[in-house]
């Protein structure tokens, strides 16, 4: 069941006269073929085909479940039941609860609210919605928080929500210092790029415990994100209907900085999470080149003290959600 057990199997493949003659006949790039054989071997992965299939029909029947943090939910609730609470102090609160955020969104989107254009700015969906239904959604989704905390696996959980988080925020702060791009869709942007991944992990402990699929190592998850996060991430902002721009962002995050050329909300994605990781949140610590990292270049930072407002700004929000 590991990849790694499969790998000979595409190295045949890759060798035999006849994938050499469909190479030559087709002619598709190098790279082309090696993504066309990566996808055979996925293919014969059965727990990557038993996630995909799972989370798609998650996505399909709108019932897509992603674990939450831990008692933010209930914070929210509390103050959205304040009839003092102001739609500016609803969207704050709302902000440090990414599967909230992603659900008042796709609500604002769907074809009972939607208006002339979509929405991707939380302020805009809560006025669509009004209070009334954001506090009714925060009540149902307090009633089904998701096995966050029974989950083996919540240590993962939580860094992989503190990354996201901390790159929602980082990409919102590069935003304002750089004027390159508006903060609140810099903001989701950061927040739901790899909204899909507490949803493997989840959907792999489920596979685990009811249908038989061996325990898979650490390592082995972490794999399973590389391979699957951005895909179903895509096929779930996708089903929000975020803006063009949000999911082209998204899409080209892994991809080389050449394919981002000209698109600011896609150069800050990839800086906001190069600062994050930096800061060792939900991540391993690892310093930034700014001479290697070329996205900074396309949003003028050129010096390191540049930034320094930007760590200032991420590490005072995160120590606030963790009060």
């Amino acid at each position: 069941m590991e990849l790694e057990n499969t790998a000979p199997d595409a190295s045949r493949a890759a060798a035999s006269p006849d994938s050499a003659a469909t190479f030559r006949a087709s002619a598709f790039s190098l790279q082309d073929f090696v993504e066309a054989i990566a996808e055979k071997v996925e293919k014969q992965d059965p727990v990557v085909v038993a996630i995909t299939m799972r989370v798609e029909e998650q996505i399909k029947n709108q019932e897509i479940e992603i674990p939450r943090l831990p008692d933010v939910a209930s914070r929210i609730l509390e103050f959205t039941r304040n009839p003092d609470a102001s739609t500016k102090d609803v969207v704050r609160h709302v902000r440090s609860d990414p599967v909230l955020a992603g659900k008042i969104i796709e609500i604002a989107n769907s074809a009972m609210f939607a208006g002339s254009q979509p929405v991707f700015n939380l302020q805009m969906a809560i006025v669509r919605l009004g209070l009334n239904r954001v506090t009714e959604t925060a009540m149902q989704m307090s009633a089904n928080p998701g096995a966050f905390q029974k989950d083996k696996r919540s240590n993962m959980l939580t860094r992989l929500w503190k990354f996201s988080l901390a790159t929602g925020f980082a990409c919102e702060e590069l935003a304002r210092v750089t004027a390159v791009e508006k903060q609140e869709p810099a903001f989701l942007t950061g927040l739901f790029h790899a909204i899909a991944a507490p949803a493997i992990v989840s959907a792999i402990g489920k596979l685990e415990r009811t249908e038989g699929v061996p325990s898979q190592s650490d390592s082995r998850v972490l794999g399973l994100l590389d391979r699957l996060s951005i895909p179903l991430t895509m096929r779930i902002v996708s089903s929000w209907k975020l803006p063009k721009e949000a999911q082209e962002a998204i899409h080209l995050q892994d991809h080389p900085v050449r394919d981002r050329r000209n698109k600011p909300l896609a150069h800050l994605l990839v800086c906001g999470k190069l600062v994050v990781t930096e800061l060792g949140i939900g991540a391993r610590p690892a310093p930034i080149d700014l001479q290697e990292s070329l996205d900074f270049k396309f949003i003028g930072v050129k010096e390191s003290s540049q930034l320094d407002p930007v760590r200032e700004s991420i590490q005072d929000k995160v120590f606030q959600l963790s009060r």
